[in-house]
């Protein structure tokens, strides 16, 4: 149990550095570009994911890896 809370709550801190991250490129601009293509994230994944920084395209090639 103490695995699965900690487990938890990293998954949970890590997230909140993601929207941290979203809301500095929100303020400077890049927020809905891809942080790898510069290309535009579109607006689905967005909405799935609105604190992504990748592209379909790149984050399957990341994937990939």
């Amino acid at each position: 149990e103490r695995e699965k809370s900690f487990m938890v709550a990293s998954l949970e801190g890590n997230i909140l550095a993601e929207l941290d991250d979203a809301l500095q490129r929100i303020h400077d601009g890049s927020y809905g570009h891809c942080v790898v293509c510069d290309q535009e994230i579109s607006h689905k994944r967005l909405e799935a994911i609105p604190y992504t920084k990748l592209c379909i395209s790149c984050k399957a090639n990341e994937e990939n890896q």
